[in-house]
């Protein structure tokens, strides 16, 4: 009876002494696995996948659309030390959001149409920047989606983009993603460039013209004072 008791108590304080040594390690482990994870949000993380990047700012920009607006124009991205200038970089990020906005059930409408087919040697075609071909309005629309990139740090570019209201310039919904390309002349966003930007007025609806200095000459039909500058 009395070796029983003895065992009993042996195996008592083996069990509290090996308790006792655990515990710092368990209350380790228990620590780390119930720290909160650090929440990285879309505009602190780094995308090297520009596809990413474009699906990222139409998520934002769908997400933060509060005011649920649906009807949209889309414009090239510019830069943002020049804003009356794109870059194939800039272009692509627009040609791209007709997709993601399409697909995520916004009502986007293209207003590079001609009022015909054109034909040649080349092919055939609709679209064209050519603002002689193109309607001088487009009514019932009044947002657009715009955006500007510019070289950020680390070899980064910081793209940001937002629905405004035309008549107004209230922000409807943002977006803002960081890119990092593994070539930045890929898309020609290496070069800098001089500040620039152009004003005007919008009416009801949404007038198309041309800038007044992005080309050698403009038909005087589109242009608001009648006249072209060259820079």
């Amino acid at each position: 009876m009395r070796s029983i008791i003895y065992l009993s108590i042996v195996s008592l304080l083996f069990v509290g002494c090996t308790t006792k040594t655990a515990t710092p390690e368990v209350a380790k482990e228990t620590q780390q696995t119930t720290q909160p994870k650090k929440i990285v949000t879309e505009d602190e993380k780094v995308h090297t996948n520009l596809n990413k990047a474009i699906i990222s700012i139409a998520d934002q920009l769908l997400v933060s659309n509060v005011s649920q607006v649906t009807d949209v124009i889309l414009t090239s991205f510019v830069d943002l030390n020049q804003l009356n200038k794109t870059t194939t970089f800039g272009r692509l990020l627009g040609e791209s959001m007709y997709n993601e906005l399409h697909i995520r059930k916004f009502n986007v409408t293209d207003f590079r149409g001609q009022d015909a087919i054109s034909v040649n040697a080349d092919g055939e075609f609709h679209i064209t920047r050519d603002v002689t071909k193109l309607k001088d309005h487009i009514g019932n629309i009044e947002y657009i989606v715009v955006g500007t990139y510019v070289k950020f740090e680390a070899g980064t570019v910081l793209i940001n983009a937002r629905i405004i209201d035309s008549e107004s310039g209230k922000i409807i919904s943002t977006a803002r993603v960081i890119y990092k390309p593994d070539d930045c002349a890929l898309f020609d966003i290496c070069k800098e460039t001089r500040s620039g930007s152009t004003n005007g007025n919008i009416g009801d609806g949404i007038d198309i013209v041309t800038d007044n200095c992005s080309r050698v000459s403009c038909p005087t039909g589109n242009c608001r004072s009648n006249s072209c500058s060259n820079y």
